[in-house]
């Protein structure tokens, strides 16, 4: 049986962000608990992957999940939550055709979604508890399918930002590499990249606690935790909010920032190679900030007026030199 014409309209305006009606809602409901539709539905959604321009879908699910509460009895909710918990989480079209599957298949599978950017990319996603985050060039965060149920944990590679709801039954813990961050309800930024020399959580506001091998820590706003990948040691500090998350801006912000540092961000950043050799800029750092879309010329010129060396561009190829 072929899906109602109704049906697709309502999937469109829900992968676009617009404010479905309480009858949409139900009917979407149904669709997603009804796996003679599933094939079908999943090629629909991947068609309109294939065809879409923009990767980032943004869906006001706390607008929508507001009013549904407001208007709602205590059953409704209830019914309303469930479905929420199984498509608030998708914000890009192929998870959304992922998630459908997995929760028609595997309710209370463990199976993960994965959110990832490439180098030169950034997106931003609200989770199924209503938890924002916003994420970095080439970095990648995966959940379980079911998140939000019995749990809030996640894994995550790169660098991002979290504004993260208050629930103080389920702690919201983020696991990156040997770093764990475990937090009830906050605003903080974590980077683990791991060509980078160091692992930072960095709290805006509320409370966190870190683990790292044997060590824990609690955090209070302003500071942040450096460890670094090279030793087992690891020290707290102050940090300029500016800096650390100038990127969420769209913009390049250094503060007494080692040479080698500059070039992994703009590597990323321009998704481009720099070949330099790291002995000659060891004792160079740089505090600079580059505003929103500055080309990658103007950046090159910057960093050798700042360092006194020279770059070529032959082929697409970046090379930096400097007199002994």
């Amino acid at each position: 049986m072929k899906m109602d014409k109704t049906v697709y309209e309502i999937i469109d305006k829900f992968i676009s962000g617009e404010r479905l009606t309480e009858t949409e809602l139900f009917q979407l409901d149904r669709l997603l608990n009804k796996s003679t539709n599933k094939t079908e539905l999943i090629q629909y959604l991947e068609k309109r992957w294939n065809s879409s321009t923009d990767v980032q879908v943004d869906i006001p699910f706390e607008i929508i999940w507001e009013k549904v509460n407001h208007n709602s009895n205590h059953s409704m909710k209830k019914q309303m939550w469930r479905m929420f918990t199984r498509i608030a989480s998708i914000f890009f079209i192929p998870l959304l055709a992922t998630s459908i599957y997995l929760s028609v298949n595997h309710p209370f599978s463990d199976q993960l979604l994965t959110l990832s950017t490439q180098k030169g990319e950034f997106t931003s996603v609200i989770l199924p508890d209503g938890s924002k985050v916003w994420l970095n060039v080439n970095s990648e965060l995966s959940y379980p399918v079911n998140f939000g149920l019995t749990s809030r944990n996640m894994e995550l590679k790169g660098e991002a930002y979290f504004e993260v709801e208050k629930n103080k039954k389920m702690p919201f813990k983020i696991t990156a590499g040997n770093l764990t961050t475990k937090v009830l309800g906050t605003r903080f930024a974590i980077s683990v990249y791991p060509e980078s020399s160091e692992m930072k959580t960095s709290l805006l506001e509320g409370s966190v606690e870190v683990e790292y091998l044997n060590n824990s820590v609690m955090l209070e706003p302003g500071q942040q935790i450096i460890i670094s990948q090279n030793e087992s040691g690891f020290r707290v500090d102050s940090f300029n909010e500016e800096y650390e998350l100038g990127w969420i801006n769209n913009q390049l912000v250094f503060q007494l920032t080692p040479f080698d540092q500059v070039v992994n961000v703009l590597e990323m950043w321009y998704d481009i190679s720099i070949d330099y050799d790291p002995v000659l800029f060891k004792t160079d750092v740089l505090t600079v900030r580059f505003g929103q879309h500055e080309t990658l010329e103007n950046v090159l010129l910057v960093l050798s007026r700042a360092t006194g060396s020279n770059y070529s561009v032959t082929n697409e190829e970046i090379k930096i030199t400097k007199n002994n």
